[in-house]
């Protein structure tokens, strides 16, 4: 049984784009495909008993929607780093949506609608499971939001209406997922663990997330301003930033600038830039075969030892682990 929301059947045959090259057996799959001009990019899927997970690195042009169904009646965790995400069912009554830096629980009833990837880039790990695959995970006494899980629907019902933001220990991680330099049997049961640790990590640790979540919240228009700021930081990577530049983002002076930051990222604006930093690099140097030097100068770093000295302090092991590493 294929668990999940996958472009429908006649949607595959029409379009191709459901062509599957099979990395381990039953388990570990990748998907490169390109439609037409609008879209590049890979989607890997892994299955495991009771569970999938579906891992994202898309490019866009023009993309239209797609077509996509679920099969059975299950739960996905859709974790959305970059990109914005939409599910619409063929009768309109059925919306979910998922903002970039945004995670959500979703109950998925068998259903039919159409899915839009937004942005120029789209990253995404979604987990999708049933209720078995949880019990048998946690135990039933200390799985949490057990109202939520045993009710069912004819369409998909999200747990938060507008999501939560992805803490920063969830985001290393997911990274780490996205990134594995394994290859075979050791990328397909490292991936399946860390798809445990984050499922863990969602449903045992979520009380008190929820309360910091709550001591967090801010009026839309500070909320807007903080993601405002963090757009600027995700395009001007290569450039010196001071808190001065991005309170003038935001329109706020720079203590309720570092305040806000840190009560909607859990950090200080200045770890979440070296951790962007990071992971930009890390990526340059496993897609685009950058040299250690090239990267560094990428992210703003002139020299290449303190970016390798910053590498090692944010990511646990030094930047020459990943060359020539592919994907």
């Amino acid at each position: 049984m294929r668990i999940g929301l996958f472009p429908s059947e006649e949607y595959s045959v029409k379009n191709g784009v459901d062509s599957i090259e099979l990395i381990h057996e039953n388990a570990f799959k990748t998907e490169v495909f390109k439609i037409g001009k609008s879209i590049n990019g890979s989607k890997h899927e892994l299955r495991v008993d009771g569970a999938t997970v579906l891992l994202r690195k898309l490019s866009f042009g023009n993309f239209s929607d797609v077509q996509y169904e679920s099969s059975c009646s299950c739960f996905g965790i859709h974790f959305l780093l970059e990109g914005n995400y939409e599910f619409t069912g063929l009768e309109n009554k059925a919306k979910v949506n998922i903002d970039s830096g945004f995670y959500n629980i979703i109950q998925w009833p068998n259903i039919l609608g159409t899915q839009k990837f937004k942005g120029l880039d789209y990253i995404s790990v979604e987990i999708f499971f049933i209720k078995e695959f949880l019990e048998d995970l946690l135990g039933t006494e200390h799985i949490t939001f057990k109202d939520f899980l045993n009710s069912s629907g004819k369409y998909p019902r999200s747990l938060w209406e507008k999501g939560q933001p992805i803490p920063e220990r969830l985001r290393v991680l997911l990274l780490e997922i996205l990134n594995c330099p394994y290859t075979g049997k050791a990328k397909t049961n490292y991936i399946e663990s860390q798809m445990r640790c984050l499922v863990i990590e969602a449903f045992l640790k979520k009380e008190n997330c929820i309360d910091e979540i709550k001591k967090a919240q801010l009026p839309a228009m500070d909320y807007e301003a903080i993601e405002k700021v963090v757009s600027h930081i995700q395009q001007n990577l290569k450039l010196k930033l001071t808190i001065k530049e991005l309170s003038e983002v935001a329109g706020f002076n720079t203590t309720k600038l570092k305040n806000c930051f840190k009560k909607v990222h859990q950090t200080t604006i200045f770890k979440f830039i070296t951790q962007l930093r990071m992971e930009k690099a890390k990526l340059l140097i496993l897609e685009q075969n950058f040299t250690i030097a090239q990267a560094s100068y990428e992210v703003g770093y002139s020299n290449p030892q303190h970016f390798t000295v910053a590498f090692k302090k944010s990511m646990g092991y030094l930047p020459s682990k990943l060359l020539g590493t592919t994907l």
